[in-house]
């Protein structure tokens, strides 16, 4: 048995859940920016393939403090995707949700 964020019990137990699978990706903490960013593109291209099969959507995870950025001043812990980049124009290609979204249950529309 599969489960999904915000899927009830009664779901579960009524077969009418929905069978949308989330991808989660994360990279080791002390990787770059670069190399963080473009393993979860190169997911991302993964997925656009799977979509042909299967319902999928990417879940982002949260940048953490990246060695690149020096600056004291910038909160640099659990940043969101979306403010670094544009989600929009990600979501137009392959469905995705922030981290923090998937947790709280958020649904996704494909």
């Amino acid at each position: 048995m599969v489960f999904w964020p915000g899927q009830s019990a009664a779901d579960i137990l009524s077969g009418v859940a929905s069978h949308r699978w989330y991808l989660l990706c994360d990279i080791n903490p002390p990787e770059g920016f670069s190399l963080h960013r473009n393993v979860c593109i190169h997911i991302a291209f993964l997925l656009k393939t799977l979509l042909k099969m299967e319902e999928l959507v990417l879940v982002l995870p949260p940048w953490g403090r990246l060695y690149h950025w020096q600056s004291p001043d910038i909160h640099q812990v659990q940043i969101p995707w979306s403010d670094i980049f544009d989600l929009p124009s990600l979501n137009r290609n392959i469905p995705d949700i922030e981290y923090e979204q998937f947790i709280a249950g958020e649904v996704v529309v494909i």
